[in-house]
Order: C-alpha cells, then structure tokens, then sequence
C-alpha cells in the first residue's frame, strides 16, 4: 500500500512539474531566438582596412624618412582606431611598424565594418592620439625585440583621401606619417 501511494504522489508531481516547466521553457526559447538574431554578427563595427599605398612615408624622431607600402587601420571599438604604417626593414623581407592609437566620436568615424573587414565610408576625419609604438619584425615574421611605445599628444587626420599622422611624445621626440589612400 506504501508503494502504491508512492508511485501516486510521484505521477502527480511529475505531471505538474511538467506542467510548470511547459510556461517558463516556451519563453528561454523565445529569449533565445530574439537574442540569437539581434546580435547575429559579433564582429560588426570592429575589424581591417588594409590598402597597399603608392605614396606613404613616415619619421620617428630625427631619423630619415622611411618609405611604407602599407597601412592597416583598425577599429578596436566604436571609438578607437589603430593605425598602422609598415614598412621594410634593414634586413629583406624583415619590417618596421609605426602604429598610432586614436580616439574620436562613434559618429565620425572614417570605417564602415561588417564581419571584421571595413572600408573606407568617410573623406574627412580628425582624431586624437593619445599613444605612438614602433616594433621591428625579422625576415620571419618574428618581432625583433618589444615595441618602443610612447604617450603622445598629436592628432591623425583624414582629408581628400589623404592621411596624416603627427605626435609628440612627452621626451619631445616627434613621430608623422602621411600616405594617399
């Protein structure tokens, strides 16, 4: 008689667990589905533009001009972009690397991105630097050693496709870029 009355009780909250569950699992589902398509891709407003450059050179300091062949800018958030001029190094297939890091409004950003690769939507933009890094990297690929990094005042500024680049670090040294897009 124990088991009967057992196996009664058990059916029944069985059968009404279910019941409860029925309500809340129809609405994870949902939840599910509307959060699923919202965001559908990840990468969108982050990502590379990247253009070989047929006119583009860059200083750091009292050194020589260096001549670049390419320049990345990257969007890291809707407000900060990476940009990087690279160039060769002192040894074949080696390089050299002068990235600026800049900071402006959501609203005037220059690069439009989907799935992680941006083009080039604007024709002026102007934006603050708030850091200069130089790193060297080996025929290989290897970095040669860590970055020299500086805080820098100065700004990057986009106009009639043509993009310049100009800081001075707080020991005075003056780092400029400049290519045609």
């Amino acid at each position: 008689m124990a088991s009967a009355a057992w196996g009664c009780v058990f059916q029944i909250t069985s059968i009404d667990t279910m019941r409860a569950i029925k309500i809340p699992l129809a609405f994870i589902s949902l939840s599910l589905v509307v959060g699923a398509t919202a965001k559908a891709d990840p990468l969108n407003g982050i990502g590379r533009f990247e253009k070989i450059a047929s006119k583009c050179e860059y200083t750091v300091g009292d050194a020589l001009k260096h001549k670049c062949r390419v320049v990345q800018m990257d969007r890291k958030t809707e407000t900060l972009i990476t940009v990087r001029f690279i160039g060769r190094g002192e040894i074949r297939g080696s390089s050299r690397h002068l990235i600026f890091v800049a900071s402006a409004s959501a609203q005037t950003m220059p690069l439009r991105c989907s799935s992680g690769r941006c083009t080039l939507a604007e024709t002026t933009w102007i934006a603050t630097l708030s850091s200069v890094a130089v790193s060297k990297f080996d025929e290989l690929g290897l970095a040669e050693g860590l970055p020299q990094a500086w805080p820098v005042k100065g700004v990057c500024q986009l106009s009639k496709k043509k993009l310049r680049c100009k800081a001075r670090a707080n020991s005075g040294e003056i780092m400029t870029a400049e290519v045609n897009l």
